[in-house]
């Protein structure tokens, strides 16, 4: 939380490819250090610092990126197919190293670890080869920390940036309740050795859901329609936890892939300043603050209930938050998406 808004004002106003280079190689120091951490908690500690900062480099740098360079070659129009490929191969390695990491886990937990640094020093090679549009000289005379009150005054002058960061703020509960699904798998009865494959069916959903999300640019509905029928779908999740519940969790993800994609696509089109990278980290911090307050929230309706009443919880946010984003459907008509 703390980088997300220094990190996106850096990518502002210096080099988002060098960023996007620099990222995976902080994140890699992670796990080195996890590998000679050998139990050690305050080491364990220090690896996830690195995590946090290799990922705050590269939250809100990506999406400025794409966006201004769509823009330069007037394809912007495109935004939410690329960033659909995209998040398609994000989920796809996810897909795959689920499987794989369980298998060299099995042997070597330490080898699982190693092996983690080597796509992070290709993605810092690839991030290399991008050829980023040279910045006009106007921008380069606004100092760094301008950047910075630049993207605080468009958001507070912009109902409409509030209004999809209060949308993206909602649809990020689903990231902070993925903490507890392995051991809603526990009380579901799924056997260990299927947890991979969970994972995987996890990943290989999403990477459908967003490789798609483009043919749903033009739809209102969807952003009111894809929440509601999760409320039915986590409901019955925590009413009854199964093995065949835990089918109807991973269709829930499914079902709100896209509008991860459709929400950030109209997030950018939004945006008119240089700040780009900064007024996205903006909605980063607000998801990152949300986790802060719920992650620990959960854990004492899990306490004082039971882990299912999570998920029943989840569904009752989110019949508020259908029923708020309906209220105000015509704030999204009058958002247009790139045609």
């Amino acid at each position: 939380m703390v980088f997300e808004i220094p990190s996106g004002a850096l990518a502002d106003y210096w080099s988002r490819k060098k960023m996007l280079v620099i990222a995976p190689l902080i994140k890699a120091l992670c796990f080195a250090v996890w590998f000679l951490a050998d139990g050690n908690f305050y080491l364990y500690a220090l690896g996830f610092l690195f995590w946090s900062i290799g990922s705050s480099f590269v939250s809100g740098t990506t999406e400025a990126l794409l966006y201004d360079e769509l823009v330069v070659f007037k394809k912007e129009n495109e935004y939410e197919k690329v960033l659909g490929k995209k998040k398609t191969f994000f989920h796809g390695a996810l897909a795959i190293s689920t499987i794989l990491g369980g298998f060299i886990a099995y042997y070597n937990l330490d080898w699982a670890i190693i092996f983690s640094v080597i796509p992070l020093f290709l993605s810092a090679v690839f991030a290399s080869f991008i050829k980023e549009t040279p910045k006009v000289k106007s921008t380069e005379e606004i100092n760094y920390f301008e950047y910075i009150k630049i993207a605080y005054r468009e958001v507070k002058g912009s109902k409409v940036l509030l209004f999809l960061f209060a949308y993206s703020f909602g649809l990020s509960i689903f990231g902070h309740l993925e903490e507890f699904d392995q051991l809603y798998y526990q009380i579901a009865g799924l056997p260990i050795f299927a947890f991979g494959l969970v994972g995987f069916l996890w990943s290989a959903l999403n990477s459908v859901g967003s490789y798609y999300a483009h043919k749903f640019k033009k739809a209102i509905w969807i952003f009111y329609v894809g929440p509601l029928l999760t409320v039915v779908l986590l409901f019955f999740v925590g009413y009854k936890p199964s093995i065949l519940m835990i089918s109807v969790l991973l269709l829930s993800y499914f079902i709100t892939s896209p509008l991860r994609i459709l929400i950030d696509s109209r997030l950018q089109n939004s945006i008119s300043s240089v700040g780009r990278a900064t007024v996205t980290s903006i909605s980063n911090l607000l998801i990152c603050f949300f986790g802060v307050i719920l992650t620990p929230i959960f854990g004492m309706i899990s306490l004082m209930w039971n882990l299912q009443a999570i998920y029943i919880s989840t569904s009752v946010f989110l019949l508020i938050f259908t029923l708020w984003v309906f209220s105000n459907k015509k704030m999204f008509g009058s958002i247009k998406p790139n045609i």
